[in-house]
């Protein structure tokens, strides 16, 4: 209990909070990439303490959630009515098309984001230089396949069998917490209500299916939408330098 509590600690407190007080002094190429190669050791650190918990508590990797997706699971467990169910899987397979969308337009020669959309703190992470471009897709890639796959694992194991919560609407409404707080460094200058609700939403479609699949998805898609949006505002910016 001790060792999965330190982790769930060093997921929800402490990585954010270190990553929050390094984003304020972003500025330089140095400081930036630097930044970059400390959250992508730190992201390792947290896989290797996360696979390092999993096999001294003995977990069935079956409950890691390394499955695929099956209606036949959702039907099967039933956490939840079947409209709140189908909603949820709605409301993400939406969220795939809008991403292809953007991808389509973008594809098609239109900026799609005319105006900065990002909060302040997310702004300053944005790669400007090679240099920053190549950590920056390091850094995102190993913190996507990190929060995939080991955060809501983790947020719902601790949670339904640490602290024995048994109620489906609050395992949601926790794991929601969990990622909450996991993304704090980018939540210090707009209120983040929707990352809650995203957290809570993933939190519910993981225990549906009791599977990472989802997670990866809206992990990759996310990473999709911000690329779209970085070329954007890097076309803004070289236009009005002009």
């Amino acid at each position: 209990m001790i060792v999965f509590t330190c982790l769930i600690i060093i997921i929800s407190i402490i990585r954010p909070y270190l990553e929050s007080v390094t984003v304020k002094r972003l500025a330089s190429e140095g400081k930036k990439v630097r930044y970059y190669k400390e959250q992508f050791f730190f992201y390792v650190l947290i896989l290797l303490f996360y696979i390092a918990v999993m096999v001294y508590h003995r977990v069935p990797i079956s409950m890691l959630g390394l499955q695929g997706v099956y209606l036949d699971t959702i039907h099967r467990t039933a956490p939840y009515p079947a409209w709140i169910e189908y909603l949820l899987l709605l409301i993400f397979a939406g969220f795939i098309i809008l991403s292809i969308m953007l991808q389509w337009m973008k594809d098609h020669g239109e900026t799609v984001f005319v105006e900065q959309e990002m909060p302040t703190s997310i702004e300053a992470t944005v790669p400007k230089t090679e240099r920053e471009q190549k950590w920056w897709l390091a850094y995102s890639g190993i913190s996507s396949f990190v929060e995939s796959t080991v955060y809501f694992p983790s947020f719902y194991l601790y949670s339904h069998y640490i602290l024995a919560i048994e109620n489906t609407w609050v395992l949601a409404v926790l794991i929601g917490i969990g990622y909450f707080l996991s993304q704090l460094a980018f939540q210090r200058d707009r209120l983040s209500v929707q990352t809650l609700l995203v957290g809570i939403g993933l939190g519910a479609l993981f225990i549906m299916t009791k599977s990472v699949v989802i997670m990866v998805l809206y992990y990759g898609f996310s990473f999709l939408i911000y690329d779209i949006y970085q070329q954007d505002r890097n076309l803004v910016k070289s236009t009005d330098d002009h």
